[in-house]
């Protein structure tokens, strides 16, 4: 379990494969860990050197407690990849929030990028949902996770999209959430708001839409493919955490976009 100092924090990584550039670097949704990509990496490595980490305040990766920004889960990422002196181009595959994240980095460094793909994108937060997602923080910071299960993971994962073993697993990492850290990580996206970078998107884009996602609509993912320019929309039999629900789907349309 290699970790490395990053943007003053411990973080917890995983990198496999040994061809590159480009590098994929996989970014997990919040509330899961680099193991949601457990299923995906081994054969995306072996064409690709893959990283995935564990970010800010999840998994093993360290959970300060002076509240972040987007920007600093930027900063976060910049620092890995420094650390493992990775050249780009990187191609990057986010889950739902972790699109903010990508979007920025795009911004920062428009010539870094290789390739996106945002799977049940969430590149963003209006002012009115900030609300909910504040209260969502401040429940799991008062009573823990569990309290929180009824708003987060049991709208975004219904036990029956896979087999039990697979969802008792994601279920008990989601469970073993710092309920501080995950506060935090909701705060953060509360007050993010990455959509109009959507529009200035200029490397290529593949956006992925669960069909049986209900917590972002296949329609939802596609307005947003609509709003990047040359865009690849695709949809797939999976739920919100696409990479758990929905591995061997996933992984056929990385393999072909990112080749």
């Amino acid at each position: 379990m290699p970790f490395t100092t990053a943007n003053g924090i411990s973080i917890h990584y995983h990198f496999a494969g040994s061809v590159g550039p480009p590098n994929v670097v996989l970014l997990h949704e919040m509330g899961g860990t680099l193991d949601s990509w457990d299923t995906i990496v081994p054969k995306l490595s072996e064409k690709f050197r893959t990283l995935r980490y564990d970010q800010r305040g999840a998994g093993l990766t360290e959970k300060p407690r002076q509240q972040w920004s987007n920007a600093t889960l930027v900063d976060d990422l910049e620092a890995v990849l420094a650390n493992l002196d990775l050249e780009p181009r990187f191609h990057i595959v986010t889950v739902a929030a972790a699109a903010t994240q990508a979007l920025l980095f795009l911004e920062r460094h428009p010539d870094r990028v290789g390739r996106l793909v945002l799977c049940n994108p969430a590149p963003g937060v209006d002012a009115s949902r900030a609300g909910a997602l504040e209260e969502r923080a401040a429940l799991a910071e008062r009573e823990g996770m569990r309290a929180s299960l009824a708003v987060t993971l049991d709208k975004s994962y219904p036990p029956d999209l896979t087999d039990r073993a697979t969802y008792e697993a994601y279920r008990g990492r989601y469970l073993a959430n710092d309920p501080v850290a995950f506060g935090m990580m909701n705060r953060c996206f509360a007050h993010t708001n990455m959509m109009p970078a959507l529009a200035k998107i200029s490397v290529p884009t593949l956006v992925i839409a669960g069909s049986k996602d209900t917590v972002r609509l296949p329609s939802v993912s596609e307005g947003i493919a609509r709003t990047i320019p040359g865009a690849r929309y695709e949809v797939i039999d999976a739920g919100h955490f696409m990479p758990t629900t929905a591995p061997g789907a996933l992984l056929n349309l990385l393999q072909q976009f990112l080749a």
